[in-house]
């Protein structure tokens, strides 16, 4: 692998949750540590996500558990290293070494408390999600039912951010805490971007043009999200890239996602970097494979080892290996520099 990877965002904490061993390879797996070497993954970040259902008095100490694993997991291996700055992932990329950063899937961690928020940046969290699948009494979801009397409004013409939202994302700018846009609706994917005075990320979202889910972004979101500095990080579901395959699974269970009789090429993912590198640039661009959280994937698309066939799609679409550099780890890295500031 010439070119060295970030991904910002994996869910496989759950399987360290499970008891799994990802220091050897684990079947059923996208990411473990013999896939992170294979694959040239300088920087994985695992997301502790939350479920929306989770208590409102224990989600914290949920995300808390989560952060235990991320961080044990990180100092469990000589392959691996805990990262939290740009310059720490940089020295270990050279290094040979995949760096494990942690990051937070949805604000109810807080628990409504800027305190919680403050503890969670104690335990080195660079990325927090906003909101995940509902909204909640300060953000709305780019999928949540609006509560009755609420002023949230995910078509875009109202707020997406009540007053305390805006103090979350206030917050976050002086923390550290990069926010994530990632399954925002889109009033609050507006109210977050023009609110925080640092470039935010879409961790792992694709181009709704090309595939109509909730969570994927619009041409104007992307054109912002260039104008701002903020990065996309390219999902790798074939249910948020391609539209025949969602137009099956959205009628099925999630379950069942692995049986729908469409073929998804794993070509689809370098067809959504040329469209939105198109609108937004190539410094807007990154990879956010959501590994270990998605149904299925395209052919081919096995886990962290993949990405030596992604680098080589698109070098056979002209790509040059400064602008692949771009889009699989310096964006990122220029982004987060911004904030270690």
């Amino acid at each position: 692998m010439a070119v060295k990877v970030i991904d910002l965002h994996c869910d496989s904490v759950t399987a360290l949750m499970e008891g799994k061993d990802l220091r050897q390879s684990v079947d059923g797996i996208h990411v473990d540590v013999p896939r992170l070497q294979k694959g040239g993954v300088g920087l994985q970040v695992f997301a502790a996500y939350v479920p929306p259902e989770t208590p409102a008095d224990s989600a914290f100490a949920y995300a808390a558990k989560m952060l235990d694993a991320i961080d044990t997991f990180a100092r469990s291996d000589p392959r691996l290293a805990p990262v939290e700055t740009a310059a720490q992932a940089r020295a270990v990329m050279a290094d040979g070494k995949t760096g494990i950063m942690a990051a937070v899937e949805n604000g109810i961690a807080i628990e409504g408390s800027l305190k919680n928020l403050e503890a969670l940046r104690q335990r080195n969290v660079r990325i927090m999600t906003l909101v995940h699948s509902e909204h909640m009494d300060w953000i709305a979801s780019c999928t949540g039912t609006v509560p009755s009397g609420s002023d949230f409004s995910p078509s875009g013409d109202g707020r997406g951010l009540s007053s305390f939202g805006d103090q979350v994302v206030d917050a976050m700018n002086d923390l550290g805490i990069i926010p994530d846009v990632s399954h925002s609706s889109i009033s609050a994917f507006w109210d977050i971007i023009r609110r925080s005075k640092k470039p935010i990320v879409a961790s792992h979202s694709c181009a709704y043009a090309f595939c109509d889910a909730a969570r994927n972004l619009a041409d104007d979101q992307i054109k912002a999200m260039g104008e701002y500095g903020g990065l996309i990080g390219v999902n790798f579901a074939s249910s948020f890239l391609s539209q025949e395959f969602r137009s099956l699974y959205v009628k099925g269970k999630r379950e069942d996602a692995v049986n729908i009789p469409v073929r998804v090429p794993m070509s689809i993912i370098a067809d959504h970097i040329d469209y939105m590198l198109n609108i937004a640039g190539e410094d807007c661009i990154a990879l956010g494979s959501d590994f270990d959280g998605i149904p299925a994937s395209p052919e081919g698309v096995t886990g962290s080892d993949f990405y030596p066939v992604l680098e080589a799609e698109l070098k056979s679409r002209g790509y040059t290996e400064k602008r692949i550099e771009k889009i699989f780890n310096g964006n990122f890295l220029r982004l987060l520099e911004a904030w270690d500031r």
